[in-house]
């Protein structure tokens, strides 16, 4: 016998000594002894990257994170902002001016041109009093317009609904789908 089995025996415990670690303990062990095994220079790699852009981005940061809180401390000054919103009304006084110039601009334009539109009227009421010629605005139809003198217009073949499926168009011949019988084709 074994020195640890009668030390066991003597002690009252059994021969027979049980893993205290669980199954699932070692297959975690073992899963990454494998991986740090296959990949362990890649990861050495990859730690050693991440570190040089820590080291890179972290003044970039400490620098951001002051300024910001110099800001966030940074008191307003009253003065400089009342001239700022002095500035700022200023500016919208002119472009409201600017907008009102223009639309005034706009509407004496469409005042002038009702206005000449009154006066064209009044003359061609005033030439159609006189007998004087009068020049019609509504445009000459527009079939005359189209033929040419001598020649008639072409008559009109079909509607412009007309649909050969659907029959109704004159004459005997018109399609019909053939009736469907129950009964039909097999030996």
């Amino acid at each position: 016998m074994d020195e640890e089995e009668i030390l066991a025996e003597d002690e009252g415990h059994p021969a027979n000594l049980q893993n205290e670690n669980p199954q699932i303990v070692s297959d975690v062990f073992s899963t990454v002894t494998g991986v740090l095994q296959q990949y362990g220079w890649f990861i050495v790699l990859g730690c050693l990257i991440l570190l040089y852009i820590r080291s890179k981005l972290k003044p970039a940061y400490n620098q951001m994170k002051r300024k910001a809180e110099e800001s966030r401390d940074k008191k307003i000054d009253p003065e400089v902002a009342q001239s700022r919103l002095e500035a700022m009304e200023r500016a919208r006084q002119r472009l409201q001016e600017q907008h009102d110039a223009k639309a005034s601009q706009y509407m004496e334009k469409q005042l002038q041109k009702e206005e000449e539109k009154r006066q064209t009227k009044i003359e061609e009421w005033e030439n159609l009093q006189q007998g004087k010629a009068y020049r019609s605005k509504i445009k000459p139809r527009e079939e005359n317009a189209e033929t040419p003198k001598g020649l008639k217009p072409k008559p009109k073949l079909r509607d412009s609904d007309y649909n050969p499926l659907m029959g109704g168009g004159g004459g005997g011949a018109s399609y019909r789908p053939s009736r469907r019988t129950g009964g039909g084709g097999g030996g």
